[in-house]
């Protein structure tokens, strides 16, 4: 297959008739950052189907509006940005599409994350199918989504949006970098599900870890995490760093409030009992530039100055 979509005779008149319709592209809204929606401008292509969020997410952000994409009620609580426009049709589970409902869309391509590629024997029989992934051995996650997202942009005929894109993101970057100048004192447990005894835990494999690397913050979970850059662990092993400072990365915080209650374990942490919170909302840890985009602004919105506390 072309790497280029749009130079893929098969498909030109398909494109051309999208053109023609006015879809294939949009204006990115919803809760997403002015800074990197201005280069959201519509962008004639391919029909596009996206199977997955990490890959939906990005799509979005180039300023492609797709065909379908799974689960999205779910996708605008947990993922949030970007949003999902209304034109954008349900297409099932994120780990059983419905073929025959793919099918009747006629998409030019489907791309899909790497939960299911077992499926893609099948989704061959549609269209032509690309992987989108953020997470390979031996490298970072932020710079393979950086690379997956060029890629991706090839295939799409965006390559000067995704530039575009991508100098918007590393100019936003250094503007959250000096938010946070000067706030980099105390450690930070990257916490996304807390539950009985045992929380989720982000360590150095993480998509945020470079982040923090790039803010000059320190991780206080310095052990050893999964492929997907996270690890569960005892609440009682987060005591190892009495000064550090909880960074929750869910919006469940009533749940939360009722474990501080309810938990003996939670209420004998150093930096709870000192009130080192931090809540961030809903992060998708599995995603890609969007998302470390998300948790950078958050995170430099909402971390507040403690250089000289002593609690």
């Amino acid at each position: 297959m072309s790497k280029n979509l749009l130079s893929d005779r098969r498909l030109s008149r398909r494109a051309l008739l999208t053109v023609g319709a006015g879809i294939g592209g949009g204006v990115l809204a919803g809760g997403w950052p002015i800074a990197l929606a201005q280069a959201a401008a519509p962008q004639a292509g391919p029909r596009v189907a996206a199977l997955g969020w990490a890959c939906a997410q990005t799509i979005l952000a180039l300023g492609v509006v797709p065909l379908v994409i799974p689960e999205i009620e779910r996708y605008s609580r947990l993922v949030v940005e970007p949003a999902v426009p209304s034109s954008v049709q349900e297409i099932g589970l994120r780990s059983e599409p419905n073929l025959e409902l793919l099918q009747s869309f006629s998409p030019d391509i489907i791309i899909v994350d790497p939960s299911i590629t077992a499926a893609i024997p099948r989704l061959k029989l549609i269209a032509p199918v690309e992987v989108f992934t953020i997470f390979k051995p031996g490298r970072h996650p932020l710079e393979t989504a950086r690379s997956s997202t060029m890629e991706l942009a090839q295939r799409l005929g965006v390559q000067a949006a995704c530039e575009a894109y991508l100098a918007r993101f590393d100019a936003a970057m250094a503007g959250y970098r000096d938010q946070l100048r000067g706030r980099s004192g105390k450690p930070l447990y990257l916490v996304s599900e807390i539950a009985r005894n045992r929380a989720l835990v982000f360590g150095p494999n993480s998509l945020y870890q470079e982040v923090l690397g790039q803010f000059g913050l320190k991780n206080a979970w310095t052990g050893q995490s999964g492929p997907w850059g996270h690890t569960s662990v005892g609440l009682e092993v987060l005591a190892a760093v009495p000064d550090a400072r909880l960074v929750l990365m869910s919006s469940r915080v009533a749940d939360i409030e009722a474990l501080l209650n309810a938990s003996p374990v939670l209420r004998t942490l150093p930096f709870l009992r000192s009130g080192r919170l931090t809540v961030l909302g809903n992060q998708f840890f599995y995603g890609g530039v969007p998302a470390a985009e998300r948790f950078a602004r958050l995170l430099a919105e909402r971390l507040p100055q403690e250089n000289n506390e002593q609690g």
